[in-house]
């Protein structure tokens, strides 16, 4: 543990060392805009300035500028709708700042798009959504002021963060599965929150929430500081392998190559704040060992018999069911990142000694080994989490708290450090 804590130490000294100058490719419009289409891989920064027209810029670093400038158009602009095209020469999350009156009649955020915006003023009237989430996308807007029935969406696990609220206005957010967060609310109206819920490919309403405040010596007061609505439930995978020290005695059966795991689980999120957040679930966990001797499992026991004929491999198989608790501390204000550190006990589901030779053309045949097995498993975790990695979620680290096989079983306790990939 230690080693990989020190790994990561240097790594992120060498990056800060090594960090390249940036520069900033600038262009500007002078088109009126009325529709702004966010695609991926981009980190969009909206700044609002009382101008005429916008300056839009590419930051990157200086090995980049060449490409920037010449083979990765950022917007293109049809009518009065820019679209900030998808990126996919120049490194995901590339920094694209677009300066001017934020005053959109649309904005639409589509999958996995992510953009923040200083200081948005709705329009009094909206014959459609002001704003579109698609999927897994990330909008956060420091300050919001609303001027009328604004309508917004929020789909399929996109988040929508709003740090103030002002204004005046009844605005309406419809929630697809998607999450809607606020800090201050000082809105002289209210917010109607409808959720809607999937089932068998269709979307059914759940009763709508209002969030209101009140009146305290003439000026608008919410209690509520900070507030999640839409249900979420996660599913996620990962898969890794761990490494520990081996048995004392050479020929002890337990001696194994490596260990490889697979991890299925359903999550929820409560989060308390910005930053913090603790998240909880069932998580299925399955292990395979390589070993390194011949074995024999009889009667309870597991023999070594290295030398017999025909040569044959084992493999040891265990899987677990259990909780998982997460404690996050999210990075940044889009939350897009985050530290975990995380605490799972599960309870042995069953446990086979796998055989392979020469007789059975090596395939596996499998029988019950669930004795040798210790019952409870319990890990302690540290992880990084991230959305900007496409299908990896994140990598984390772990350690084993109790000995992997039944006391009496062997003497030794088998510590053991892992790495698994999140998916």
């Amino acid at each position: 543990m230690k080693r990989i804590i020190l790994s990561l130490i240097i790594l992120l000294a060498a990056q800060i060392v090594f960090a390249q100058e940036e520069v900033a490719i600038e262009q500007n419009i002078n088109t009126p805009i009325g529709c702004l289409d966010i695609n991926a891989g981009w980190d969009v920064r909206l700044m609002h300035r009382e101008t005429e027209g916008y300056r839009i810029a590419i930051v990157v670093p200086k090995k980049y500028e060449e490409i920037a400038m010449v083979e990765a158009p950022v917007c293109s602009i049809m009518g009065d709708t820019m679209t900030i095209i998808e990126n996919t020469l120049l490194p995901r999350g590339t920094v694209v700042e677009i300066e001017g009156n934020l005053g959109f009649r649309k904005i639409n955020v589509y999958d996995r798009a992510t953009v923040s915006a200083d200081r948005i003023i709705t329009p009094e009237v909206t014959d459609t959504y002001y704003i579109y989430l698609s999927q897994n996308a990330d909008f956060h807007i420091n300050h919001i002021r609303f001027c009328g029935a604004t309508m917004l969406s929020v789909n399929d696990k996109s988040t929508l963060r709003i740090d103030t609220i002002t204004g005046k206005g009844e605005p309406f957010i419809e929630l697809y599965e998607g999450n809607f967060e606020y800090g201050l609310n000082r809105l002289e109206g209210k917010i109607t929150v409808k959720e809607y819920k999937k089932q068998n490919c269709n979307y059914y309403s759940k009763c709508p929430k209002i969030i209101k405040t009140k009146m305290v010596d003439g000026e608008p007061v919410t209690t509520e500081r900070y507030k999640i609505w839409g249900e979420f439930l996660a599913f996620g995978a990962s898969v890794g392998f761990r490494r520990g020290a081996d048995p004392v005695d050479f020929n002890s059966p337990f001696k194994s190559k490596h260990t490889l795991s697979a991890n299925l689980g359903l999550t929820t999120l409560f989060k308390f704040s910005e930053h913090w957040g603790l998240s909880a679930g069932l998580l299925y966990n399955l292990n395979l060992q390589d070993m390194v001797h011949q074995l024999k499992f009889e009667d309870g026991s597991l023999e070594v018999i290295d030398g017999q004929v025909p040569i044959q491999q084992n493999r040891l198989f265990s899987n677990y069911l259990g909780v998982s608790v997460d404690l996050n501390w999210y990075l940044g204000k889009r939350g897009t990142e985050s530290v975990s550190l995380d605490y799972y006990c599960g309870y042995l589901l069953g446990g086979q000694i796998w055989v392979s030779n020469q007789n059975s053309s090596f395939a596996w045949v499998g029988s019950n080994a669930r004795p040798l097995f210790n019952p409870w498993k319990m890990e302690l975790g540290l992880s990084f989490n991230t959305q900007h990695l496409g299908i990896i979620h994140g990598v984390r680290v772990f350690t084993n708290l109790l000995p992997e096989y039944k006391p009496g079983i062997t003497t030794d306790k088998f510590r053991s450090i892992g790495f698994e990939i999140k998916l």
